[in-house]
């Protein structure tokens, strides 16, 4: 069972200073801290960016998991960047600069956002942002940014001083796309990334295309009926569902939690499934979803980071483990390593 957790910026919306007992803008630090308690947890991966309707303050994901690259040493981080305004050779540079910083640790969310989100973000903006043409657009992105990462071959970084080699020229290949909704040129210059490709994870919605590429799905889904039946249109992704803990020792006590938490900030009702419980009651209920075939995981949304990421910490991934549910340790350096996903050859390669 892969167990990732979604960072939000909870803490910032204004009714929420009244849940954290804080106010004002602390920077990065308490997504550090985040960080630093889900790998305790042994967590496969932190995501960080993923719209969750809560309103407050959002900083930009890219910087901010660069910045968490010094605080954590085995997670993976995954940062959102959706394909409505991205263009592919931006994406694969910057993703491949950020997989190689981190060791091979990062992965790239992607998804539509839709009109009604950019609307006011961007001026003139001449892009399609719903329905086939958008769709179609992601297609063609992420396909190009793959080709991209695939334009320098493994073992292609030579750097030999004594023959004054940098690369393999055999091993660096052209890239001339010209296609409906990009023209690109590459090779990429910035060498392949540690993991081939960093892991590509997508937002699915219930009307969302099944797009070529992607390796792990992220989705809300309200039942274990519903996830079979979008985990079955995906094939051989990792399917991720999102879901909301709100813990306590006993049941009463979660449940008048969640009840204080719907007044002080009512926008977190949306933002996921909900589970309201103890720990106890958290692991069986990710036990059940898991073993009925629902999904290959669960994306963690914290309803408050500094108790609820500490009980799942703490108290469910214990019990998960011995059900052998969650391993003890890490299993290798890379994301992929974490989620069981091979190591891709550049699709150029002889």
């Amino acid at each position: 069972m892969h167990l990732v957790a979604s960072l939000a910026a909870h803490g910032w919306h204004p009714a929420a200073w009244r849940v954290t007992g804080k106010a004002g803008f602390e920077g990065v630090a308490p997504f550090r801290t985040m960080a630093r308690t889900a790998e305790r947890g042994g967590l496969d991966a932190v995501l960080l960016g993923l719209p969750a309707e809560s309103g407050g303050l959002h900083l930009d994901p890219l910087p901010l998991l660069g910045a968490m690259i010094g605080a954590t040493k085995h997670i993976g981080l995954c940062g959102y960047w959706p394909a409505d305004v991205a263009e592919p050779f931006h994406v694969a540079r910057v993703m491949a600069t950020l997989d190689h910083l981190a060791s091979g640790r990062t992965g790239w969310i992607t998804g539509l956002e839709g009109a009604e989100a950019l609307a006011g973000r961007f001026q003139g903006l001449d892009l399609p942002t719903s329905g086939p043409e958008a769709e179609a657009r992601l297609v063609e992105l992420v396909d190009v940014a793959r080709q991209l990462w695939d334009s320098w071959e493994d073992g292609s970084f030579v750097v030999d001083q004594a023959t004054a080699t940098f690369s393999d020229s055999e091993k660096v290949r052209p890239i001339e796309h010209a296609g409906r909704f990009f023209t690109v040129r590459g090779p990429l210059n910035v060498p392949r990334p540690v993991q081939g490709q960093p892991v590509i994870l997508y937002r699915d919605r219930p009307s969302a295309p099944v797009v070529a590429g992607i390796e792990v799905v992220l989705a809300a889904s309200a039942n274990i009926a519903e996830a079979k039946a979008r985990r079955a249109a995906w094939g051989g992704a990792h399917f991720i569902v999102r879901v909301m803990p709100i813990l306590a020792e006993t049941e009463a006590a979660a449940a008048k939690r969640a009840a204080d938490l719907d007044v002080l900030v009512p926008v977190m009702s949306k933002a996921a499934l909900r589970f309201v419980g103890t720990p106890q009651q958290f692991a069986a209920w990710l036990a059940e979803w898991h073993t009925a075939g629902a999904c290959d995981g669960f994306d963690i949304l914290p309803a408050v980071s500094t108790v609820d990421l500490d009980l799942v910490v703490d108290a469910v991934v214990p019990l998960l483990r011995k059900q052998d549910l969650r391993p003890s340790s890490y299993a290798g350096p890379t994301l992929r390593d974490l989620l069981g996903l091979t190591h891709p050859a550049s699709r150029f390669a002889a």
